[in-house]
């Protein structure tokens, strides 16, 4: 999962990471184009991201932070998941900051144990993170004490590292085909959590250890234990597992919910199991493989939208 390679052409982008191809043409009509790429100085580097969109608001919006996967880029995440719009109904802004790397089509994150030229130079991507929801704080864009990070891949353990090493900063995170990517032991203060993973994901295995197709040999925890962590940090128990109703035709996926409660949220922690799924984002524009499926049973956007906007009240 660290080193990464894209080719272009026809309109296609095919990312070797994931294992996936983001139909440019198709997710685009699915999604609303970004502001032009804006720039910010962190530590003498310059480093850019997107917004969802660039109006002036009349009052702050809650803010989600979206992280693309390792060896990717934010037009990427734009173009394949369809957040922006799903946001936008909701009335949230979107922000999504690059990673690093000498490719622009191939950013990573330092996530921890992962990945690529972030790891490699000690990135302090925490810090990046933090600075630009600042600007868009100081802007006025964004209301800093409705914060939320999202996050596919390395994305998705960046946004874990965030939530730990900045535990106020942050009112909930969701993560996509990701896992913790740090010592466990250092999850001590909770959030609120939204966890989506395919069991038959051959990069980062639900059940952890090495996926058939990683190409790092560092084990991933899995699934169940980074979920059992947040839930310990949050004091939140288990309810019986749901499986949901199919929403979509066969697509050899099926939807599994497991939540877990506490006394004042029921949904503190929540993880959707894709049944069959694998290293992608369910609901997506992203090409469906027989070894590397997308699910259409959840729509993994609206779904975490829907997560923050329920833990987005004072």
């Amino acid at each position: 999962m660290s080193l990464i390679s894209f080719t272009r052409r026809a309109g296609i982008a095919s990312c070797c990471v994931a294992a996936i191809t983001f139909f440019i043409g198709t997710a685009a009509q699915a999604d609303t184009r970004p502001a032009g790429m804006q720039t910010l100085q962190v530590g003498g580097t310059s480093r850019s991201y997107l917004l969802s969109d660039d109006g002036k608001p009349r009052q702050p919006r809650p803010l989600i932070v979206a992280l693309h996967g390792g060896g990717s880029n934010a037009d990427l995440l734009i173009a394949a998941t369809g957040l922006s719009e799903a946001a936008r109904k909701a009335g949230f802004l979107v922000a999504y900051p690059n990673g690093s790397g000498a490719n622009a089509d191939a950013y990573t994150w330092n996530s921890g144990a992962c990945c690529g030229y972030a790891k490699a130079n000690n990135v302090d991507d925490v810090a990046w993170l933090q600075t630009l929801v600042a600007r868009l704080v100081k802007e006025g864009r964004a209301d800093p004490k409705r914060v939320f990070a999202v996050g596919f891949s390395n994305g998705g353990m960046m946004a874990y590292r965030w939530a730990v090493e900045a535990p106020g900063s942050l009112r909930a995170v969701a993560a996509v085909s990701a896992t913790l990517d740090i010592a466990p032991a250092l999850v001590r203060q909770g959030l609120p959590v939204l966890h989506i993973h395919g069991t038959d994901d051959p990069y980062v295995p639900y059940a952890g250890g090495i996926g058939r197709k990683a190409t790092t040999g560092a084990p991933r925890l899995s699934v169940e234990k980074t979920i059992e962590r947040w839930a310990v940090a949050m004091n939140a128990r288990a309810q019986p597992a749901e499986t949901l109703r199919p929403s979509a035709g066969d697509d050899g996926t099926s939807v599994t919910r497991v939540r877990h409660a506490t006394a004042a949220d029921p949904q503190a922690v929540v993880l959707y199991r894709i049944e069959g799924g694998g290293h992608t984002w369910p609901g997506s524009a992203l090409a469906s493989m027989p070894d590397n499926r997308v699910s259409r049973q959840l729509d993994a956007s609206e779904t975490i939208v829907a997560f923050f906007k329920a833990h987005a009240k004072p």
